[in-house]
């Protein structure tokens, strides 16, 4: 009779210790899948996180000026991990055909312009995304989206809303026109002195998009870049690359806030689930070592037999094997069911922390049976190597001896 026919009929003969060590293969199973399906949604979380966070480094010159390069800015998107750049340029303009709001008595130029801001994204980046200024109505400048932001005070005072077209012109007489597509307001316009000439005042700050700044001034430099990389711990590296690529001028600080903020739990919920983890599988050896060992005292005399019979030594471990492999089988098929009826609720509470309840989507997946599966049979094997191998090592006149005895 084959190993894997006398395994079948020692599980069929001995019921009750089959059905004990399944229940204690399929608590383990469900625990290991439980913690392998936490881990991997975890780690999905966290390079979630990486992309929506916008870690970065942010390159600003000092002194204002747009002095930060298009081949400087072209070396930082060839970067590794460089994802996106958010680009800034700022000068002053003259409105060709609407009012500045002016506070301050005098004709020095900056009292008679405004300030233009041009951006790749007013969203992600500057006082949007500081929240000092809120869009009240219309669109953001995208990359898909070209116009201009205008304060909610100039636009009233001026009669001008969303779709109307204004003009501006440069002290060389260089005009360039573009469509209003939002409207913003700061609060702070009220608790402005009326000494700040007009390019200052937060009324008469304006953001348009590159096209348009580029056809007034015909610049090819910025003067805030924003840098952002998928991968947040590599930003430190990031900054020492783009160092010798600027002058003395330009500042170079990082920001990742919101995904240290956010990763916070996330790092601790993993190192917990790495502890119990490591404490169920050695527990699990420890307990079907310990049953095992129990009960092959009671099959000692059965080995003994076998091995004066002539079966090998190695077919009665294979048996072994057999017996607890296959009941740890139908413990992970039992695992999946419980799991797969109960993961959603499991994840939702682990990652119920705001942003990291949206970003989980935990389900079964064949890497999770795997790790189950590999755990699983070290454990199996550990065990059944543990229990049998002193029954196989002793002489069989010795163990029917003694039982006879």
């Amino acid at each position: 009779m084959a190993f894997y026919q006398r395994a079948y009929c020692y599980l069929r003969r001995k019921k009750s210790k089959s059905i004990v060590l399944f229940s204690c293969f399929l608590v383990i199973s469900t625990l290991i899948l439980c913690a392998a399906m936490i881990l991997q949604t975890a780690e999905s979380v966290n390079r979630s996180i990486r992309e929506k966070t916008g870690s970065k480094i942010i390159l600003e010159d000092r002194r204002g000026q747009n002095s930060i390069s298009s081949e400087t800015v072209s070396h930082l998107l060839s970067l590794p991990a460089v994802t996106k750049i958010n680009r800034t340029a700022s000068s002053t303009a003259y409105p060709a055909d609407f009012s500045p709001i002016i506070k301050k008595e005098g004709s020095d130029p900056l009292n008679l312009t405004v300030t233009l801001h041009s951006c790749d994204n007013t969203e992600i980046d500057g006082l949007f995304a500081q929240e000092k200024y809120r869009l009240l109505e219309g669109t953001h400048i995208t990359d898909a989206q070209d116009g201009i932001l205008i304060n909610s005070i100039l636009a009233q005072a001026n009669g001008l809303g969303i779709g109307d077209t204004i003009t501006l012109e440069t002290g060389t007489g260089d005009t360039a026109s573009g469509e209003i597509i939002g409207i913003f307001f700061s609060g702070m316009e009220r608790r402005q002195e009326d000494n700040v000439a007009a390019a200052y005042r937060i009324e008469n700050q304006l953001y348009v998009d590159h096209r348009m700044f580029e056809t007034l001034f015909d610049a090819d430099g910025y003067c805030s870049v924003s840098v952002y990389t998928s991968v947040p711990d590599s930003l430190d590296a990031l900054r020492e690359q783009a160092e010798p690529l600027v002058d003395d001028f330009v500042s170079i600080t990082t920001s990742d806030a919101l995904y240290q903020q956010m990763i916070a739990p996330l790092k601790q919920v993993t190192r917990v689930t790495v502890l119990m983890l490591a404490l169920i599988v050695t527990t699990a050896v420890i307990v079907v070592s310990l049953l095992l060992c129990m009960w092959m005292r009671t099959r000692a005399k059965e080995m003994a037999v076998f091995i004066s019979l002539g079966v090998s030594k190695g077919s009665l471990f294979l048996q072994a094997m057999t017996e607890s492999l296959t009941l740890f089988v139908l413990s992970v098929l039992g695992a999946t069911v419980i799991c797969g009826l109960f993961a959603r609720r499991l994840m939702d509470s682990l990652f119920s922390t705001g942003d990291l309840a949206r970003m989980t989507g935990a389900h079964l997946e064949p890497t999770h049976l795997l790790t189950l599966i590999l755990l699983g049979s070290a454990i199996v094997l550990i065990a059944v190597g543990m229990s049998v191998f002193p029954t196989l090592r002793a002489n069989p006149r010795d163990t029917l001896a003694r039982m006879e005895g």
